[in-house]
């Protein structure tokens, strides 16, 4: 029997350069300097991007489970990659809305798949109680790599702004042929009963309804993780206002996503004395608090400050995934965790629309004190149900 090590690898390596994304450190002096669009024009622009993943989430998520779930991730890499070349080419506000809906639909068929794939390795070999482990570890090197991307991305913007979007679209294409190198995991695959639809609807009821502890779960980390997503975008936002200079953007994007991965990295460390509800509801509270500060003055203290959402979805992801992938069995794993990442796009979608317009409107220090607010009064009832 082949040993996982090598599908861990070969994952190791494909999270490593689908998360090499320059882009995302300028992508907002790439929105408004290039494209000619505004703050709130990007954040609708990116909840294009979210609605696509979220009517291609499920789906992509069911034909990971039915389909080989290499030949899943190979084209969304594909997908990925056709989506940065028409954003490269961009030059007006319905050219970057195509963009970033074909990205969306690259993004969805990479979402639950690796995580599934991962634990189904481990799976076959008995190994499973190991997956937050290497979990951990794929999410840290993906948060690596990401700020390395970052650092490089500020500086490529200053050197020519387009050369992050080819970058971007370079290590997509790269990601092709190594997970078309990945060996297919057997799992245990359930009938299908009537139709590919009925099937979907059949797990999406089962994890939001007929499993309570489940679905309060993953109503956590929605309201969690989608506030958290708007609050990095508003973070470039933050440094415009402060007036720091694009080639640094670079370099502070990067510290939050070391210290995420630094996060992810150790985090199993923390389930050792910690159920992992309670590591999600600290890390929600730490989030609310550093917005809050951040918020109520603009200043270079929040530098520091900010960095605390993206510690907290480094830590507090595989953490969620653990959860999810204890409470389900592998016919419906990548399903099932595709409906997790829906679900936190559909808190993003509408959010997004509403803190675009506060901080384009009142300043992007309203925006982060609106932002903190929503993600504490969200989450108040949830929690009570979690820690019960």
């Amino acid at each position: 029997m082949t040993p996982p090590h090598k599908n861990i690898g070969l994952l190791n390596v494909y999270n490593i350069l689908l998360a090499f994304i320059p882009t995302i450190a300028v992508i907002i002096p790439f929105y408004q300097h290039q494209i000619g669009l505004s703050f709130q024009d990007f954040l609708i622009a990116e909840a294009a991007f979210a609605s696509v993943v979220v009517a291609m989430e499920i789906p992509s998520g069911w034909l990971a489970d039915i389909w080989r779930r290499k030949s899943t991730l190979a084209l969304g890499a594909a997908i990925n990659t056709a989506g940065f070349i028409l954003l490269g080419c961009a030059d007006s506000f319905m050219d970057a809305v195509m963009a970033q809906s074909l990205i969306g639909v690259g993004v969805s068929l990479c979402s639950g798949t690796p995580s599934a794939m991962l634990y189904d390795t481990l799976l076959e070999q008995g190994r499973e109680a190991e997956y937050r482990k290497y979990e951990g570890k794929r999410n840290a090197l993906g948060l690596y790599s990401i700020g390395l991307s970052s650092v490089l991305g500020g500086f490529l913007y200053v050197w020519d702004p387009y050369l992050p979007v080819w970058v971007s679209a370079a290590t997509y294409f790269l990601c092709v042929p190594v997970a078309l190198m990945l060996r297919e995991p057997g799992r245990h695959k359930e009938e299908i009963h009537k139709n590919p639809f009925h099937d979907m609807v059949r797990v999406l009821r089962y994890a939001l309804r007929e499993n309570r502890e489940l679905a309060a779960l993953m109503f956590f980390v929605a309201f969690l993780y989608g506030s958290t997503q708007a609050g990095m975008w508003m973070q470039q936002a933050y440094f415009i206002a402060l007036e720091i200079p694009e080639m640094w953007f670079g370099v502070l994007v990067s510290l939050g996503f070391l210290i995420g991965g630094i996060g992810s990295h150790l985090g199993h460390f923390l389930e050792k004395y910690l159920r992992p509800v309670k590591i999600l509801a600290l890390l929600w509270a730490a989030v609310i608090v550093s917005w809050t500060l951040s918020g109520a003055v603009l200043w270079y203290h929040a530098l520091g400050l900010l960095l605390i959402s993206n510690a907290a979805w480094g830590i507090g992801f595989p953490v969620m995934q653990d959860a999810i992938n204890r409470r389900v069995d592998s016919s419906r794993r990548a399903t099932v965790l595709s409906v997790a990442s829906l679900m936190m796009r559909l808190v993003f979608i509408p959010l997004g629309f509403v803190i675009g317009w506060v901080a384009d409107a009142y300043g992007v220090s309203a925006g982060f004190l609106a932002l903190a607010g929503f993600v504490l009064t969200a989450n108040i009832l949830n929690l009570r149900k979690l820690l019960i």
